[in-house]
């Protein structure tokens, strides 16, 4: 059986203390990289804006572009299979 920590395990390996505040970031940033905190709101606003940018921009703009030119192929193919 390992040693690591389990994600759920607020301890970490046996004989480590608990953390002192586990839903609450260390004043500046430093100590325990567990304690590193929530990400601030403003990232996750950022974070889903890009999502949804990115979302439109495929599916809105560039789906239908690549259905167009797979009409346009498949349009090509019946005229040369016609032609032969």
């Amino acid at each position: 059986m390992s040693d690591a920590p389990r994600p759920s395990d607020p301890y970490g390996t046996p004989g480590e203390p608990p953390l002192r505040h586990p839903f609450r970031p260390p004043p500046g940033g430093r100590g325990d990289l567990r304690e590193k905190g929530w990400v601030p709101a403003h990232r996750f606003a950022v974070w889903w804006a890009l999502m949804l940018l990115g979302d439109f921009v495929f599916y809105v703009v560039l789906t239908p572009i690549w259905l167009g030119l797979r009409v346009a192929a498949w349009i090509a193919e019946l005229r040369s299979r016609v032609r032969r």
